[in-house]
C-alpha cells in the first residue's frame, strides 16, 4: 500500500514538473535561430539526453528556437514544417554560421557574376557601336578627302582653261579686230560734231 502511495505520487510530480517545464517554454518568446558549425547534432524528445532520439539537424540549419530548460541546459526547436526537438542550448546559436554565410556568399557571387556578364555584355555592344562609328568616320574623312582633290582638278583645269583661251592667236586677234572696228565706227560719230562747232564759230 505505501509503495502503491509512493509511485502514484512519483507520477504525480513528475507530471507536474514535466507540465511546469513545458508551460516554461510556451511563454519563452520564439525567435529565429542557427544550429551552431558541430557536424549534426542530435535531437530528443525531451529536455535531457535521457529522452529518446527523435532526429539530428546539420551545421547552420535554420531552426525556430521556442524555450528552454533551465534545469538541464536543454533549447526547445522547431524545424522542418512544425517538427520539434531538444537539444543541448550550446549548439543553438542566433548568428548565422559558417554554412549559412556561405550559402549566402555563393548566391551572392552568383548574382555579382550575372551583373558583371551583363556589364560585360553592354561593354561589348558600346565597343561595337564605337568601333562602327570610328569606321563611318574614317570613310566620310576619306570621302572628303576625295571631294577636295576633285575641286582642286577642277580649279586647275578651269585656270588652265581659262589661261590658253587668252594665249591663242586666233582670239587675240578677233579682239583686237573688234576694238578697232568698235574705234571706228565711234570716231566718225565724234568727229564731224567738232567740225560743225568750228564752222558756226
Amino acid at each position: 500500500m505505501f509503495r502503491l502511495i509512493k509511485s502514484t505520487l512519483l507520477v504525480l510530480f513528475s507530471t507536474c514538473w514535466l507540465s511546469l517545464s513545458t508551460s516554461a517554454v510556451a511563454q519563452a518568446e520564439t525567435k529565429p535561430a542557427f544550429i551552431s558549425d558541430a557536424l549534426f547534432v542530435y535531437l530528443h524528445s525531451g529536455p535531457s539526453n535521457q529522452y529518446r532520439i527523435v532526429g539530428t539537424l546539420n551545421a547552420g540549419q535554420s531552426v525556430t528556437y521556442l524555450g528552454e530548460d533551465a534545469d538541464t541546459g536543454y533549447a526547445q526547436i522547431q524545424f522542418e514544417d512544425n517538427k520539434t526537438g531538444w537539444l543541448p542550448k550550446e549548439y543553438v546559436t542566433y548568428t548565422p554560421g559558417l554554412v549559412y554565410q556561405l550559402e549566402q556568399l555563393k548566391t551572392e557571387y552568383a548574382n555579382h557574376n550575372e551583373t558583371v556578364q551583363a556589364l560585360q555584355q553592354q561593354r561589348d555592344q558600346l565597343n561595337s557601336e564605337l568601333n562602327q562609328a570610328v569606321a563611318e568616320r574614317k570613310n566620310a574623312q576619306d570621302q572628303l578627302e576625295q571631294a577636295n582633290s576633285a575641286y582642286e582638278q577642277l580649279k586647275v583645269q578651269v585656270e588652265a582653261t581659262q589661261t590658253s583661251v587668252w594665249q591663242k592667236p586666233m582670239v587675240l586677234g578677233s579682239l583686237i579686230l573688234l576694238a578697232g572696228l568698235i574705234f571706228g565706227l565711234v570716231l566718225p560719230l565724234i568727229m564731224p560734231k567738232r567740225r560743225n562747232s568750228e564752222r558756226w564759230m
